[in-house]
Order: structure tokens, then C-alpha cells, then sequence
């Protein structure tokens, strides 16, 4: 019989460099979240019931219990769970039947934990924002060298990067070759 393991674009990754760390997170989901129309209400309570947490403001994310939500757009989240439940939009559909839409995403992002005293030093020339002046708690959707991603800032030095899976290795070639121009 076979023994299939789930793998992920950057399954395993982790490097260290002079003042800067890169790992690859795992043990977690990614559900988008559309808020169905007329239903933004009933859905920020149901949210809040089922969470612990409000909604994020543009522009950030929040934690919750067991994962993070982030703002993607006008009515739309990101929401990360640390379970493993490849069927959790089956779940948040159950939990917001009429107020929201879950579609899941994990399959569809590679993601990236970047820490360490130098991290502004190369997310500055790899990443069009000032993520130093930034407050711990902000979320964007944004590009780094042409390809989407997504900057969680989780503490002074550290962040979470989320790209898609189908440029993971162009992302990941782009940003080593930035880390090789600074550290």
C-alpha cells in the first residue's frame, strides 16, 4: 500500500544567513472568506462569536483562537487556521451558511516565516513597502519583484510571506538573489 505524504512548494525550507532566519511554516490552513451580499452584520457577529475576534481593518490582520484572519479587500478575509482539515471550507461554510463564502486556499500558497535583525535590511529591496515603520498587526497584499504576496508582520523582526504556489520557485529564487545582493 502506499504511504503518500503531503508536501508543500517550500516543504522543509529553512536557511539561516548573517542576522536573518527562513523557514517554512506548516500545520495550517488558508480559507478565503467572501462576505455574502447584505450579510457584512450578521457575519461580523457570527465572526466574532465563532473567533473571539472582530473582523481586521484594511490594511491589517488579527489573531484569533488557533490562527490569524487578515483583510484581502472590501467584504473578503484570509482566514489561517493551524489545524489540519483539508476540508475546513466544508466547515466555515457550515459555520457562516448564508453570511459568507469559504473557498480553500491552502494547496494554492507557499508560505514563508522571515525573522532576524536584518530582515528590513532585504524585505526593503525585495518587498515596494516600508514594513519598518509598520505596526506589528499589519497585512498587505503587495508584489515583490513582479509575483503577489501577502506580508504578515508578526512581531518587530518577523513576518510571514505568502506567495502563490504556481511562482514559488521564481519567489524564492528572486528573494535568495536579493538576500545574496545585501547579507
Amino acid at each position: 500500500m502506499s504511504k503518500l505524504k503531503p508536501n508543500t512548494p517550500f516543504d522543509g525550507y529553512a536557511r539561516e544567513f548573517d542576522g536573518l532566519n527562513i523557514s517554512h511554516p506548516s500545520g495550517f490552513e488558508i480559507a478565503s472568506l467572501a462576505v455574502a451580499n447584505g450579510e457584512y452584520k450578521a457575519f461580523a457577529k457570527s465572526f466574532k462569536k465563532t473567533y473571539g475576534n472582530t473582523l481586521p481593518e484594511p490594511g491589517t490582520w488579527n489573531e484569533l483562537k488557533n490562527g490569524k484572519t487578515l483583510w484581502t479587500g472590501q467584504n473578503q478575509y484570509f482566514l489561517l487556521q493551524y489545524v489540519e482539515d483539508d476540508r475546513l471550507d466544508e466547515t466555515l461554510a457550515g459555520k457562516f451558511d448564508g453570511e459568507a463564502y469559504a473557498t480553500l486556499q491552502t494547496d494554492g500558497w507557499a508560505a514563508l516565516d522571515v525573522s532576524g535583525e536584518r530582515v528590513h535590511e532585504v524585505l526593503e529591496r525585495f518587498v515596494p513597502l516600508d514594513l519598518r515603520s509598520k505596526e506589528v498587526g499589519f497585512g498587505a497584499r503587495t508584489t515583490a519583484h513582479h509575483m503577489s504576496v501577502i506580508v504578515l508582520k508578526t512581531d518587530n523582526d518577523a513576518y510571514h510571506l505568502f506567495t502563490p504556489a504556481s511562482s514559488s520557485a521564481g519567489f524564492l529564487d528572486a528573494f535568495e538573489h536579493v538576500i545574496g545582493n545585501i547579507l
